[in-house]
């Protein structure tokens, strides 16, 4: 991941090869001022922010701290202390598959740059959404990061954190809708209220256009991305050498979060997990496939190879016009989090 002093392989479709063998025969708050004059009985009170801007920038600086010692220690527990969530595993997963490897590291420290902050009232569990540009000295990223904080019983946590895609600019993203002090609305799961799907349909509906599946109806509603059409280059050029079989599905027990835009239309981030097996096929030649610069999944797999990735993915959900419309995915970070073969 980019964000790291030293590299992690960004497990994704596209890092998954294949050849052939030799052998014989076979990728926050001040109060809000009150208002003049008398307030009538029924004048409610402002909610108040899960977070201010200062807080929030605090939260920010503090997670970029303790990144940065955890990264160059490759340490799960410092690791634990600042990320939660589908982050944590992801990351876990890649320090696991570093200190496999033996990596070489010369670490340079890295922070975020151009911070803008969104938060929505204080619930059950507070949290807030930053937009920010990951730099370290001399480059500072053209694409800007969502990095989203959930409070837990013993501090801030960073849940979510993907990158825009390639090419994107702070312009091009959705603007959350705040109200006069800033406070943004939180939408949950299953309320589709003025959009085009609920957050839920999404996760479940983009699960299964991930893998291929789904009806003809469900994919239009999709515009098109880098992970789908990635995903469907590699199963078809790797049907050569192996029978693929696909499965994804939004993983409840990391919670998903999202934010009404100014449009009328909602940002949402989910996780989803995915899983492929490969059962190689076999000719005159001895195939195999194996996943590059992977510590979980070393070496070559002659018969089948087996992979877990989690992928989290932020998207606008357009609001219902009656009109033709797509859900536009707009970012991801995603990582090999299991595997198995032989």
């Amino acid at each position: 991941m980019r964000r790291y002093g030293w590299t992690i392989s960004a497990v994704t479709a596209g890092c998954l090869l294949a050849g052939c063998s030799g052998l014989p025969g076979m990728g926050g708050a001040k109060a809000d001022p009150a208002p003049t004059g008398t307030p009538s009985a029924s004048t409610a009170p402002t909610p108040a922010r899960a977070v201010t801007d200062q807080e929030a920038a605090s939260v920010l600086a503090d997670y970029v701290k303790r990144n940065n010692a955890a990264n160059k220690a490759r340490s799960d527990e410092l690791l634990a202390g600042y990320e939660g969530g589908s982050s944590f595993s992801i990351d876990k997963a890649s320090y696991t598959s570093s200190r496999i490897l033996r990596k070489t590291i010369k670490y340079q420290p890295f922070g975020y740059t151009r911070a803008a902050f969104r938060a929505p009232a204080a619930g059950q569990q507070s949290w807030f959404l930053a937009t920010a540009h990951w730099q370290r000295k001399p480059t500072t990223a053209k694409e800007p990061t969502y990095l989203l904080f959930a409070r837990q019983a013993d501090g801030w946590r960073q849940v979510y954190s993907p990158d825009t895609f390639d090419g994107t600019t702070t312009d091009e993203l959705p603007a959350i809708a705040a109200d006069a002090s800033g406070l943004a609305t939180a939408v949950g799961p299953t309320d589709g209220t003025g959009l085009l799907m609920s957050p839920a349909d999404f996760a479940k509906k983009y699960a299964s256009h991930m893998v291929g599946k789904g009806t003809a109806a469900d994919k239009s509603l999709f515009a098109a991305d880098g992970i789908t059409t990635g995903a469907a280059k590699t199963r078809q050029r790797m049907n050569q050498y192996a029978r693929i079989t696909s499965t994804a599905r939004p993983v409840t027990r990391y919670p998903s979060y999202t934010l009404r835009t100014a449009d009328g239309g909602a940002l949402t981030f989910t996780t989803i997990e995915r899983t492929i097996r490969y059962d190689v096929r076999q000719g005159p030649e001895r195939n195999y496939v194996f996943q590059k610069d992977s510590g979980i999944l070393r070496g070559k797999y002659y018969t089948y190879m087996k992979i877990t990735d989690l992928f989290q993915v932020a998207a606008h959900i357009p609001p219902k016009s009656g009109k033709p419309d797509q859900v536009k995915v707009l970012a991801n970070y995603s990582g090999l989090v299991a595997g198995s073969g032989r």
